[in-house]
């Protein structure tokens, strides 16, 4: 099917799985890991080729849980507009979609007008950089929408901003004025949520890796836990 005033095309055979009603989408922002591209703050101690290798295990291992999610979609919402063929290498089976121009807020804006225009049920956005995250939270993440109750889900990091967000209908609104990369992105997001009368269910806290701090956090944390879902990051990890 073509998705209407879309600039991106899903196959209908892409459109189920093993014959199951979906549930949802979980979509999965990346940059294509290129040296100097991504994880820049974590250069030093790691060189810009080691940064891009790490983000490579992030991604992969973040798309490893999602296809954990039962009945949901997998989607990469991918930059730059030239790395497809890297993404759909690296992510078989996935809808994948180009991210659109601007800050943050209109990428994400955008993304879920264009994935809910789809029909394939309410839409989950996360970041690849979040290794602590469980496909348990993404689950229940996706679950959660299906309250009509609620208008959206929205998962705080410990730095101030969110590492997942999830809605049923496009809310451009919750995504204007705000201070992206700064420690009130949440807090901004949930008072722009109050006054425009959107109901957000809170998840639990988690945190990214950004910084060298982080990733000796991540370290501990991975090493100590070998039945985690993060085969690739690990083994990046104990190979340094």
């Amino acid at each position: 099917m073509t998705a209407r005033r879309s600039s991106f095309r899903v196959k209908s055979r892409d459109l189920a799985r093993r014959g199951q009603p979906l549930h949802g989408v979980i979509a999965v922002m990346a940059k294509a890991p290129r040296p100097g591209r991504v994880k820049t703050r974590l250069t030093p101690p790691l060189s810009p080729a080691a940064a891009a290798r790490l983000a490579r295990c992030f991604l992969i291992d973040t798309l490893a849980r999602v296809r954990q999610v039962q009945r949901a979609r997998g989607a990469v919402l991918y930059a730059p507009r030239t790395s497809r063929r890297v993404f759909r290498r690296m992510a078989a089976g996935f809808i994948l979609v180009p991210q659109r121009s601007g800050d943050l807020g209109r990428r994400l804006a955008l993304a879920f007008r264009d994935l809910l225009r789809l029909g394939l049920g309410p839409v989950v956005v996360i970041g690849s950089d979040v290794p602590s995250l469980p496909a348990s939270v993404l689950e229940r993440a996706v679950t959660t929408l299906h309250d009509a109750r609620v208008d959206g889900v929205i998962g705080p990091s410990e730095d101030g901003g969110y590492y997942l967000i999830g809605l049923r209908t496009p809310s451009p609104e919750l995504f204007g004025g705000i201070a992206w990369s700064t420690p009130k992105v949440f807090e901004q997001t949930m008072t722009r949520a109050r006054a425009h009368g959107l109901r957000l269910t809170t998840l639990g806290r988690c945190w990214d890796v950004d910084t060298p701090e982080d990733l000796e956090r991540l370290r501990r944390w991975a090493l100590a836990r070998p039945r985690t879902n993060l085969e690739h990051t690990r083994k990046f990890l104990r190979a340094r």
